[in-house]
């Protein structure tokens, strides 16, 4: 008799349930087997007939890691974007000994990992693939039993919040009288949570009671430096965020700058800081072809570009000859105090960024690296973006475009919870999803996860389930 947990009947009995019993029947030399599962409607039962299985080739098909994916579950829409080191990446691109970012299991925290193994196949005749958006941010495409990482959580009164933590539940207080009570987190597939809404959905009370869904995504937290270590004033940090989005090396000796004609406050003040550091500096109006019109070439000197190398690394594209889809920080500006990070945002803003009429942000770059790392030093000062990407074409041909939108805005708050590790973002969307291509996965050194721009989802290796029924522990 083997016993099992499911959160529905659906789908009862598993494959790989019964494959497991099998096992046991060979092992023990048993005719017939009871396979018994406890889900929140019943208990159930499958009588299971031995069938012969060659336990040293499955062992062997095991230990050497030969068959994937060995069930039909755990892959991603082939254009998921990947969070890397070096930035963004579509699934498809990623190859064996590849660096990419997960979480570390035992502390919840951001960790660069190792693929060792690719997997790509078609999407099965049968299996459903569902479509997750979290709150403000990127939506993913993924099939029904790939597991992610979730906790779930229901309003309460903040009159209730010291008993809820002296029974061990996280609480997030939103407002003076409201807050959110938070199961442990745990992996569950899609199909389970997809569910655990759905029978939400039915329950007759107010929606901001009903349970939701989180999704987790962790950053690197660590403050290793201040700008004034590095040598880097308020104003410097400044001009550094304006240099990587509106420059460009000139010559050997100098950094050039190109800003709109109508932007001469931008170009009075860079030339105020270059005065007050003793950089040399030179501005002309200049006349370019339609549809760029006339612009502000700006050059700083020997010093600023030695200054600005230390932290820009200027990649040349090899095919363009162009510096806009290689450039991106040195790795010191990623661990400085946020404070300072919000400088060189505000920089960047001016260069290639736009400011809405409702406080938005949204910066455009065609580096995916940048795109990252902008993306870190936002979550490192506690605002939730949002990344969406694009092709677009330009006189040296098509290039992806990425686009990094924020919003500063009080209502924005409770729909992610920042922790010392990562932020915990509300999942907004989670439905089926019509989809019959090729699918991808991979299995990662140690942590076997990785993040998308969704949240941290795991890989082809079945990890167990915590608990039977974690939505009705906050019911």
């Amino acid at each position: 008799v083997e016993i099992k947990t499911a959160r529905s009947d659906i789908g009862l009995p598993y494959e790989h349930h019964i494959n497991q019993l099998q096992i046991y029947l060979n092992l023990l030399g048993k005719q017939k087997g009871v396979l018994i599962y406890v889900t929140p409607d019943r208990i159930t039962e499958f009588f299971i007939e031995k069938k012969d299985i060659n336990i040293k080739e499955l062992l062997k098909e095991t230990i050497d890691n030969i068959k994937h994916p060995r069930w039909s579950w755990e892959c991603l829409h082939p254009d998921a974007l990947i969070f890397t080191p070096n930035g963004f990446k579509p699934i498809k691109f990623i190859k064996e000994g590849d660096e990419i970012i997960g979480v570390d299991n035992a502390t919840k925290k951001y960790k660069v990992a190792v693929v060792t193994k690719v997997i790509r196949r078609k999407v099965k005749p049968n299996e459903k693939c569902f479509l997750i958006e979290p709150a403000g941010l990127n939506h993913i495409v993924i099939t029904e039993n790939h597991p992610i990482l979730v906790r779930f959580s229901r309003r309460g009164t903040v009159r209730d919040v010291n008993p809820y933590k002296q029974w061990g539940y996280d609480v997030q207080v939103t407002s003076k009288t409201r807050c959110h009570i938070f199961t442990e987190p745990q992996w569950l597939t899609v199909r389970e949570v997809y569910e655990i809404v759905e029978e939400e959905k039915h329950r007759n009370i107010s929606r901001e009671y009903k349970v939701q869904p989180w999704m987790y995504i962790p950053y690197p937290t660590e403050v290793k430096y201040r700008a004034s270590d590095l040598g880097l004033t308020r104003e410097l940090l400044w001009l550094l965020g304006l240099t990587i989005a509106d420059g460009s090396l000139k010559g050997d000796f100098s950094v050039r700058l190109t800003i709109g004609a109508h932007e001469e406050e931008v170009k009075d003040k860079v030339e105020e800081i270059a005065l007050n550091h003793g950089i040399s500096c030179s501005s002309r109006l200049y006349a370019l072809p339609p549809p760029h019109g006339k612009v502000f070439f700006i050059e700083l000197g020997v010093k600023w570009r030695k200054l600005a190398s230390r932290f820009i690394v200027w990649g040349k594209d090899q095919e363009t000859g162009r510096y806009a889809s290689r450039k991106h920080f040195a790795n010191e500006i990623l661990y400085i105090h946020p404070d300072d990070q919000k400088k060189i945002v505000e920089g960047m803003v001016t260069g290639d960024g736009h400011v809405y009429a409702n406080g938005g942000y949204d910066y455009t770059t065609t580096s995916p690296k940048l795109a990252y790392q902008l993306i870190t030093m936002l979550l490192r000062q506690r605002i939730l973006p949002s990344l969406k990407s694009s092709h677009k074409q330009y006189g040296w041909g098509e290039h992806p475009v990425f686009h990094v939108r924020w919003l500063k805005h009080k209502k924005r708050k409770p729909q992610a919870w920042f922790t010392d590790n990562g932020v915990w973002v509300r999942i907004k969307k989670i439905e089926l999803y019509p989809y019959e291509g090729e699918v991808y996965n991979f299995e990662v050194e140690n942590i076997e996860n990785y993040l998308t721009l969704a949240g941290i989802v795991h890989n082809c290796r079945y990890c167990t389930f915590a608990k039977i029924c974690p939505y009705k522990v906050v019911e």
